[in-house]
């Protein structure tokens, strides 16, 4: 990325974020990678971001739209889908259940481990 590039990113990450916040588009991963209930099958994280293009894409985002939020959710730290909910999302119940399992000495279960911020 150019420094034109990281400005533009910058320019546009709080109405980017507004508009995946109205869109309730981080409870909607949440509900893939970590159901409320434990009823269902969770989705796996495999390293992408191919969950929330679905989420995205079902929610009325235009394919264009998809290249700028991945760029803004990537300046945020989150490279793939389960790094959304551990890195941008303010809270997640796959984040809590993550920490929750470290914290009583476990790992986690999945295929795809996260890149936590620090």
């Amino acid at each position: 990325m150019t420094p034109a590039d990281d400005e533009f990113i910058s320019s546009i990450a709080s109405n980017v974020m507004k508009c995946l916040a109205s869109s309730f588009y981080f409870e909607k991963l949440d509900d893939l990678l970590s159901p409320e209930d434990n009823s269902g099958a969770s989705e796996n994280c495999d390293g992408t971001y191919r969950l929330s293009e679905s989420i995205l894409q079902s929610s009325a985002f235009e394919q264009d739209d998809l290249s700028d939020i991945f760029a803004v959710l990537q300046s945020k730290g989150a490279c793939c889908d389960c790094e959304v909910l551990y890195n941008v999302a303010e809270k997640s119940r796959l984040k809590a259940k993550y920490w929750r399992s470290r914290g009583a000495g476990q790992r986690t279960e999945g295929t795809h481990e996260p890149h936590l911020r620090s």
